[in-house]
């Protein structure tokens, strides 16, 4: 029971690979602090997208829908029917209808696709049957507007015989230097196909690059991400996964990842760079350089070396003007001074990384989910129930130093600790109040017997507050309150 608990929770959890670094304007460099203010309605202030892509739509089980909500002064707001927008298969405008086990909302990205100067929400529909192709899969983008989120167009498969599940994996980014978003898509093979911009709502774009990882990739990628390391205005690329199984131990894989420099010749023309493994990826500037950092999550698998530990890791690997400095980069684990909590097996510690600036002085701060701590309350243990880890950046890279857990058991975070919740399968760090600080928000999308829910928390410019924090799940939106994931795949 407990390991397909764990296989569950890994299909929400895998793509925890948000393009939290890329520019909201088509002609922007891409961020590197890990703050994308994606601002779909064009307000000045920053939103968020989630999914729930196992939610039932029109009576057909695991269809999808999305939720988009808008910042504003005060944050997001659950109970202002005219901060949000929930879309699926059925609203106006967006392709396809619903059908049992679409996952609308398996992987989102954000950017603005079609440099309108709204920030448009790529969505991933990778059980989508489209013709004959079962499990093809299928992409579209939903355009921003002043009036916020709506309709949408089909960013069509370059290999449709290629693979199943186009769109499992989708981040976002200007990997060519043409003035224009890209997309990449990650499928049930090894290749990455990049649709090169620029995009149109007829269903326009610059043709597609199929970025090959050089091991192989027999279940397909774990993370895409993206965002600029060396430093060069050009979007970097990411893929990470598991690479073959490991004899001795039939639960664990080797886990590697590779780094493309983004490049005027075209992405993957550049020969990669190997990455550690990672099950989760961001990037951001961590110790204020310039540089992106390279943050990667690995909570089940090992790499190569076969070191990896029984509770997960994070491995942060400082950007430079060359790329990743490998040589540099800096594991951390539940048992490193000062990191709260204990390496225990299986805690998902990595399940899902964010980089944001919590406090104003210029230095990334990162949020790391631990997807299946166990909590205590009293004498009684409470399995897979999920809480987070706060660190702080610094100039001289991520500090363990005034380290912090944030959890349902915590003073202030909305709702109780429970069995099986996933407390931060999905973290995001990111502005929503329009102050110049990150913000936090939490998915817990196993929360009540899987129907999920996000906890939105405020920056007090020092760090998160808990002081009118805020937890809802699909009620809030007047939506079905069965199984669905709510809160997968944070974004904003």
């Amino acid at each position: 029971m407990r390991i397909r608990t764990y296989a569950l929770a890994a299909a929400v959890v895998a793509a925890s690979t948000t393009a939290l670094t890329l520019a909201p304007t088509a002609t922007a460099a891409p961020a590197v602090t890990g703050e994308l203010k994606g601002d779909f309605n064009g307000d000045g202030y920053g939103d968020l997208a989630f999914a729930a892509p196992y939610a039932n739509v029109d009576g057909k089980g695991m269809a999808g829908y999305v939720v988009v909500m808008y910042g504003g002064e005060n944050g997001v707001d659950a109970t202002d029917p005219d901060a949000a927008t929930v879309i699926s298969q059925a609203s106006a405008g967006v392709p396809g209808t619903p059908e049992a086990e679409d996952t609308f909302g398996s992987a989102l990205a954000v950017a603005d696709f079609n440099g309108d100067g709204y920030t448009d929400l790529a969505v991933g529909a990778p059980g989508e049957d489209v013709d004959a192709d079962v499990d093809g899969g299928t992409v579209a983008i939903l355009w921003g507007s002043s009036s916020g989120v709506a309709g949408g167009t089909t960013v069509k498969d370059p290999a449709v015989s290629g693979h199943d599940a186009y769109g499992q994996l989708l981040t976002a980014g200007d990997f060519d230097g043409d003035g224009t978003q890209d997309l990449a898509t990650g499928a049930s093979n090894a290749s990455v196909y990049v649709i090169k911009g620029g995009f149109t709502k007829a269903g326009a774009t610059g043709g597609s690059v199929k970025v090959t990882a050089p091991n192989g990739l027999p279940y397909g990628p774990d993370a895409l991400t993206s965002g600029d390391v060396n430093q060069d205005g050009l979007a970097d690329l990411v893929v990470t996964g598991r690479v073959d199984m490991i004899q001795d131990d039939p639960g664990t894989t080797r886990s590697t990842g590779w780094y493309y420099a983004g490049a005027t010749t075209g992405i993957g023309s550049v020969a990669p760079t190997v990455l550690p493994g990672g099950t989760s990826a961001t990037v951001g500037d961590i110790d204020g350089d310039g540089h992106g950092d390279i943050v990667l999550g690995n909570t089940f698998f090992t790499d190569d070396d076969l070191s990896g530990s029984l509770g997960g890791r994070v491995t942060v690997v400082p950007g430079s003007a060359d790329g990743p400095d490998t040589a540099a980069a800096t594991t951390l684990t539940q048992d490193s001074p000062g990191i709260p909590g204990a390496d225990e097996e299986r805690d998902g510690f990595g399940g899902s990384v964010s980089v944001g600036d919590l406090d104003g002085d210029g230095y990334g701060d990162l949020a790391v989910g631990v997807t299946f701590e166990d909590i205590t309350s009293g004498t009684t243990t409470l399995e897979d129930t999920g809480s987070t880890v706060l660190m702080y950046g610094s100039a001289d890279g991520l500090t363990t130093t005034g380290a912090r857990t944030l959890s349902q058991a915590s003073s202030g975070v909305p709702g109780t600790a429970e069995a099986m919740d996933y407390f931060g399968a999905e973290v995001l760090l990111t502005d929503v109040n329009g102050d110049g600080n990150a913000d936090y928000t939490v998915g817990a999308t196993f929360e009540n017997e899987g129907r999920g829910a996000v906890t939105a928390m405020l920056s007090d410019g020092t760090g998160v507050s808990t002081t009118g924090a805020d937890g809802f799940g699909p009620g809030a939106f007047g939506l079905s309150s069965g199984y669905s994931a709510f809160g997968a795949h944070l974004i904003g």
